[in-house]
């Protein structure tokens, strides 16, 4: 019903004002209005880039305002044209021409200027009806099954009526977006409605260096802010949230949104797999692995005792049992454990080793332990090499299938990847 009465307001006042206006300039805005409802989709992310440069920093807003404002600015510049070229013609019809061939001339113009008026109709019809179809497509994906703010519930009500009437095949056939639209809500949909996937969205390699942000983890640990998105709330409340600006204005987060591929994302949710960084093999999480790192440290030292290995099992255990090692596809290094690195492997086997702790937690679903050390990561050729902050540079090498093994303060250490 509401397309229809949209349809019927459009024909009056517009048919009307092409009366007014006369055929010339209803002409020349018509064909403005053509051009611009097929070059709205392809510049509006360049009005979106040019709002943020004079400060506009909500991304929502900014992506709702690009397609309509390169549709006005369009229709600005074809209905300037058609004033001058009025002007002209209707200054010689007025001033030069006889008063019957003036007379008859104006009636023509007003007649045929109805007849575009009703033409130029259809068309802001459908730019509406694509505006509306692409609009909806988004927020369907993020109504929440209880309380829903009112542009969200007049925008799916809109697209509802609109498939209703089966303008929304002429709309979708107009007026394209970018598969980045089409992923990005795609993957809204998929996280705003599944909580598990929530959880996993921090294990994305590419997102791996954001949980080690500071700016960003105060977004997400906020008690106020982190109930939200599980909870499926009215996303007027997630989008006013104090915290929002904060999160996207922050410049790590716009870097990781420029080199995000939304088909790789929403694949590794749906699989827990990334096919994208799958192919580079240093790239993940690392879980130190104690019984590796003894046998690393057994092939390394021919006379060391089964009794010595034991002990430094032990010592493994109780130290660094916790220790993860977290390497991003920015070539970031993240060593995480409660307790820093214990001295010379060869000098703790000769030391008595009475554990007065319980063993630091490992995996399941404890909170992961804090940050001890940062740094970077290279690979030259087949070779990689990492450089920790305070413990200086080490080769890594892969000694089994999903372990590698590097130096951490000059021991040993063997990690295992976390899936």
């Amino acid at each position: 019903m509401t397309i229809w009465m949209l349809a019927v307001i459009l024909f009056v006042i517009v048919g009307a004002l092409g009366r007014q206006v006369g055929a010339i300039r209803m002409s020349i805005s018509c064909a403005g209005a053509v051009l611009g409802l097929f070059l709205a989709g392809p510049l509006a992310v360049h009005v979106r880039s040019g709002l943020g440069a004079v400060g506009l920093k909500n991304p929502v807003l900014a992506w709702a305002l690009g397609a309509p404002l390169v549709f006005l600015g369009v229709m600005m510049v074809f209905n300037s044209i058609a004033v001058a070229v009025y002007l002209k013609i209707g200054g010689y019809y007025k001033h030069r021409a006889p008063d019957d061939v003036r007379m008859r001339w104006e009636r023509l113009d007003g007649q045929l200027g109805l007849c575009v008026g009703l033409v130029a109709a259809v068309v802001y019809l459908i730019a509406g009806s694509a505006y509306i179809y692409h609009v909806g497509y988004l927020t369907r994906q993020i109504e929440s099954p209880g309380d829903n703010p009112i542009w969200l519930r007049m925008a799916n009500k809109l697209r509802d009526d609109l498939t209703g009437t089966g303008f929304d095949r002429a709309a979708a056939g107009v007026a394209s977006v970018s598969p980045q639209f089409t992923h990005t809500a795609d993957l809204l949909g998929l996280l705003y409605h599944n909580r598990e996937l929530q959880t996993r969205l921090p294990e994305y390699p590419l997102f791996l260096s954001l949980a080690e942000n500071g700016e960003v983890q105060s977004v997400l640990t906020n008690e106020t802010f982190a109930v939200l998105l599980p909870a499926e709330t009215n996303v007027s409340l997630i989008i006013k949230h104090p915290s929002m600006p904060i999160l996207y204005g922050n410049a790590e987060v716009q870097r990781v949104a420029q080199e995000l591929d939304f088909a790789d994302l929403i694949g590794f949710l749906k699989t827990g797999r990334s096919e994208k960084y799958a192919q580079e093999p240093m790239i993940g999480k690392w879980q130190l692995d104690v019984a590796a790192t003894a046998r690393q440290f057994a092939k390394a030292n021919a006379k060391a005792t089964v009794t010595e290995l034991n002990r430094l099992r032990g010592v493994l255990r109780y130290r660094v049992g916790d220790y993860q090692l977290i390497t991003t596809p920015d070539e970031k290094v993240f060593l995480k454990g409660s307790q820093a690195p214990p001295a010379a492997y060869a000098q703790l086997l000769t030391q008595l080793f009475r554990p007065t702790t319980a063993p630091p937690p490992v995996g399941g679903t404890n909170p992961p332990p804090p940050t001890l050390m940062t740094g970077t990561w290279k690979k030259e050729g087949e070779k990689y090499e990492i450089t920790l902050d305070q413990g200086g540079t080490a080769a890594v090498s892969f000694v089994e299938k999903g372990k590698l093994a590097a130096a951490v303060g000059g021991n040993p250490v063997v990690f295992g990847r976390l899936d």
